[in-house]
């Protein structure tokens, strides 16, 4: 498996990977161990995640598949998620799991991970999807300011979308998301308020990521 690791800040991380395969069964269990609705903060199998998945996903529901593979490109976890992986809980690991875990196992905490795949269409978007997740997690300022910003507006319409996206999130993560999908990616803005509310986050994303503060690829 052929990937890139690149320093975007100084805490965040981005693994740049050739498919969209890779990049799945790689982060899978990184990932919904983070953000799940169901295994937020569980150890869980990849058996068991497969079967939930087939059961609670839109296509499952639908074809009786596990269609992961296809359904999600961008993934984001915060380093406190490795820890259990570090600590064994979750054996046996997968060869990619390893690999992950090889390379940020002397990576001063905290920091963020995110990744993205070359076979998306609109990657640069999703680039700065995940980039704002590593933003409101490593930038205590950045993280204030984006929930006052939220605070000001009625988020239910966003947030009810956000949420209907296959197997979905956890609401514990739902600030974050609400201010990722409204920046890039994934929601259709209609309202003048949610458009304000999307150039308020743009004018503060560039703010806190410039040529003088961030690494970023060049990407087509």
């Amino acid at each position: 498996m052929k990937l890139k690791l690149m320093k975007i800040t100084d805490k965040i991380y981005l693994i740049i990977f050739e498919n969209q395969f890779d990049i799945t069964s790689t982060f899978l269990r990184f990932q919904e161990h983070y953000e799940s609705p169901k295994f937020r903060g569980k150890i869980f199998s990849l058996e068991e995640f497969k079967k939930w998945y087939v059961q609670n996903s839109r296509e499952g529901k639908l074809t009786g598949k596990f269609t992961y593979h296809h359904d999600w490109s961008g993934f984001n976890v915060p380093s406190y998620v490795l820890t259990p992986f570090y600590e064994g809980k979750f054996n046996p690991l997968s060869s990619k799991e390893k690999r992950i875990l090889d390379m940020f196992k002397k990576t001063e905490e905290p920091y963020y991970i995110i990744g993205i795949h070359k076979e998306m269409p609109h990657v640069a978007s999703l680039l700065k999807h995940e980039i704002a997740h590593g933003l409101f997690y490593t930038n205590k300022v950045y993280k204030k300011e984006v929930l006052t910003i939220l605070n000001r507006f009625d988020t239910k319409s966003i947030r009810k979308l956000i949420l209907q996206f296959e197997a979905g999130y956890h609401e514990a993560v739902m600030d974050d998301e609400t201010h990722a999908y409204t920046l890039a990616s994934g929601i259709k803005l209609k309202s003048k308020e949610h458009k304000l509310m999307k150039k308020l986050l743009d004018n503060l994303y560039k703010k806190h990521i410039n040529s003088k503060t961030a690494n970023l690829p060049k990407l087509a």
